[in-house]
């Protein structure tokens, strides 16, 4: 399960995960199509279209990649940056203290 640590990160994540489906979908449906008429027939077009087809489908597949990496990257940068201003304001208070 995935923890957000704000409503915007959570809302980011739901509009991804919408567009997500909403390619899929798309994708699959004109996918289907081509499938189809090149089983009707052999037409260089066709064949030529379903090999872009998969052209495109790897490149949206590492870009997905690449954006959830780099999700990932952010969070745990800021969850480091965090942790590190609570030990310095830790250490502030204890200095105070003597």
């Amino acid at each position: 399960m995935i923890k957000f640590k704000t409503d915007k990160e959570k809302t980011y994540f739901q509009i991804e995960t919408l567009d997500d489906i909403d390619y899929i979908n798309n994708f699959n449906l004109v996918s289907e199509v081509l499938l189809k008429w090149s089983r009707l027939k052999k037409n260089k077009e066709v064949d030529e279209m379903i090999g872009a087809m998969n052209h495109i489908a790897f490149y949206n597949l590492k870009i997905k990649k690449e954006r959830d990496s780099m999700f990932d990257i952010v969070t745990q940068a800021r969850a480091d940056k965090n942790r590190a201003i609570i030990r310095a304001r830790k250490a502030e208070k204890k200095l105070e203290e003597i």
